[in-house]
């Protein structure tokens, strides 16, 4: 029997003096309902768990040449970046939108509007099954982006929530789906 973790919206609760104050730093009013989720530590590790390995057998062969010793910084400096890419990753589904941001020195926000969502797929092969993390991926009609994915979040009914949640969007909005 699965058990999956129920997710819940928080509400943020601040004072707003202007305009400008009611708006927290990634652009959701202070008082709408949020959820955010990142790729958990886990799922950042198993990312980079190859190039630790490659590092690791060219320290092992530095021993013997020294020239191997500057491959094994690089792929070293190329795994923590990646770790620290995957880590950053931020993903924020509200009543009507959900915002994936990535970057870790620049940043980019991509916003993708809930009624545009037309499937959905969750994806977990034997690691992120024993870890219990999972990738969610969403097929839009948006013109930019047409696959979302969201990766290496931890196992819930995630994809139940946004389901409930495009269908509010799309009577909101009063959008009716033709194939």
């Amino acid at each position: 029997m699965k058990s999956h973790r129920t997710l819940r919206f928080r509400i943020r609760k601040t004072k707003a003096i202007n305009e400008a104050d009611n708006m927290n730093s990634i652009g959701i009013p202070n008082q709408e309902r949020y959820l955010q989720l990142s790729p958990t530590i886990t799922y950042c590790f198993l990312s980079v768990f190859g190039l630790l390995l490659l590092a690791v057998t060219f320290l092992a062969g530095a021993f013997w040449l020294n020239m191997l010793c500057l491959p094994a910084i690089v792929v070293l400096a190329i795994a923590f970046y990646r770790f620290f890419y995957n880590r950053s990753m931020l993903y924020i589904l509200t009543e009507e939108t959900l915002k994936v941001r990535t970057g870790i020195f620049s940043y980019t926000l991509v916003t993708l509007e809930l009624y545009r969502v037309k499937d959905y797929i969750i994806k977990q092969d034997l690691i992120m099954r024993l870890f219990k993390i999972m990738t969610l991926t969403l097929y839009t009609t948006d013109k930019q982006d047409l696959v979302i994915a969201l990766t290496g979040i931890p196992q819930s009914n995630l994809n139940d929530t946004i389901r409930e949640l495009v269908q509010r969007a799309r009577a909101k909005s009063k959008i009716i789906e033709i194939n």
